[in-house]
């Protein structure tokens, strides 16, 4: 009798450990195949912001964003980081990220694209031709732009398939604007300045 119980429980222990071993699972919609130490660092950062530990996320999701991701920039991240800016009431930093989420999807869907400066070998972005010049498109021109993610970065095929990805991050950009601009108008004002 006792013999069924130790293989039991012997089963039980490979699965513990087995599940140990796998990589973090959540449904976070920023999560991307095969980037296990970036999945692990998103899935904890929701299950903190879930508990209410909104530092705890931050922390995490500014660790996420500085994981390599290899199918594109790692831009996935920078609207969550935006939201949960606004929840600990720093919105000075919520915008900044709110900004650099929009340039991210305006490059992901072709509005503005990367071009080699005359001057330099560096590339900035432009938009209908015309270089971006604020401190943000700076910063992003050196996240966004490069030979390595010019394959990443504007539909080749046109078609309605390809852009579903970018619709979806469209309307998740736009419900993290809608939510935080709820957070900003809900806090009192000598608040807002305090923290920022």
């Amino acid at each position: 009798m006792k013999r069924p119980f130790l293989s039991l429980s012997g089963a039980f222990l490979v699965v513990l450990f087995v599940r140990g071993l796998a990589p973090a699972q959540c449904s976070a919609p920023e999560l991307v195949k095969g980037a296990d130490k970036y999945n692990e660092l998103v899935c904890k950062a929701y299950a903190a912001a879930q508990s209410g530990d909104d530092k705890k996320a931050l922390e995490l999701l500014l660790a996420g964003s500085d994981q390599p991701v290899l199918e594109s920039p790692n831009i996935r991240l920078f609207g969550q980081i935006a939201k949960t800016y606004a929840r600990l009431g720093r919105f000075r930093e919520s915008d900044l990220y709110l900004k650099y989420d929009d340039l991210s999807l305006l490059w992901m869907i072709g509005i503005v694209r990367c071009r080699e400066t005359l001057d330099s070998r560096d590339e900035s972005l432009v938009q209908d031709g015309k270089p971006l010049t604020s401190e943000e498109a700076k910063h992003m021109a050196g996240v966004l732009c490069g030979p390595v993610f010019d394959e990443f970065s504007y539909f080749r095929d046109r078609d309605a398939e390809s852009f579903v990805p970018a619709a979806k991050a469209l309307l998740r950009h736009e419900a993290i604007r809608k939510e935080i601009d709820s957070m900003r108008h809900t806090q009192p004002p000598d608040q807002q300045r305090h923290k920022e």
